[in-house]
């Protein structure tokens, strides 16, 4: 099934100034349909994970910090993608560990960068946006994790502005990007058809194989929760996040759902 010039429009909430851009995203995806679910990837870096949806397209969720685009495209040789098969680079937040190899990514795949509107001024101008949590020991992990993360990593320019929930089939994925407000105010997930969500920095977990909790450095922790029962209520089967997982649905409903408030 051919993508159209519309379909992609759909998608964008605001598109910045790259015409030229979205079309070459309708040639790129224009392909065969196959049967199979599509392949969710995770590509581990330092202290954080980008993750590659493998399905007609491809799209890309978080770049990780400056120089992790090495590690990425080894990952996309491992799994038989050429950088040209990138169909869309999805910024998850406006965090520099998020987006910070996404101009080099995108120079090298020539796939545009999209991020939400909330988010899209911090990724603009490199800014980490974070503030440090109250309570000694918050502190202390915010600074440890924070000195992981490259906070002068330059802005970049988005070629899409997300305003809402978005279908990514124009871009050859069978998915949809869900926006989760809560540990900033322009944090998205995506929904993969099959029962698959990858949420960013909606939750983390302090331990490889920890349990779920949401981040300690989280801007409105209330609005982080109704942004998970909100994507609990989709049913996925298995939750991805950036750092720490991945869980399965249940997992988390029983740390998360019918109201409960933990952190």
């Amino acid at each position: 099934m051919k993508t159209s010039d519309r379909d992609v429009q759909g998608f964008i909430g605001k598109e910045i100034g790259n015409e030229q851009a979205a079309r070459a995203m309708v040639r790129k995806t224009g392909c065969t349909a196959d049967r199979y679910l599509p392949a969710v990837i995770p590509v581990p870096l330092t202290l954080t994970s980008a993750f590659i949806v493998k399905d007609r397209g491809v799209l890309l969720i978080d770049t990780g910090n400056p120089g992790d685009e090495g590690p990425i495209l080894s990952a996309m040789r491992r799994s038989g993608i050429r950088p040209d098969d990138v169909s869309l680079i999805l910024v998850t937040h406006g965090h520099p560990d998020h987006y910070g190899s996404a101009e080099a990514l995108r120079d090298l795949t020539g796939a545009p960068v999209a991020v939400h509107e909330a988010d899209a001024g911090a990724v603009r101008r490199g800014y980490d946006g974070l503030l440090f949590p109250a309570g000694i020991v918050s502190r202390l992990i915010g600074f440890a994790t924070g000195r992981m993360t490259v906070l002068d990593s330059g802005g970049v320019e988005p070629d899409i502005v997300v305003e809402g929930t978005a279908d990514l089939a124009a871009f050859g994925v069978r998915g949809k990007v869900v926006p989760t407000p809560g540990h900033t105010a322009g944090s998205v997930s995506v929904l993969v058809a099959g029962g698959t969500a990858v949420v960013g920095d909606l939750l983390s977990s302090l331990i490889p194989g920890g349990r779920p909790r949401l981040p300690f450095r989280t801007e409105d922790p209330a609005a982080a929760r109704r942004s998970l029962r909100a994507l609990l209520a989709f049913g996925p089967e298995r939750i991805y996040a950036a750092h720490g997982g991945p869980w399965t649905g249940t997992e988390v409903w029983r740390r998360f759902g019918n109201g409960r408030r933990e952190v």
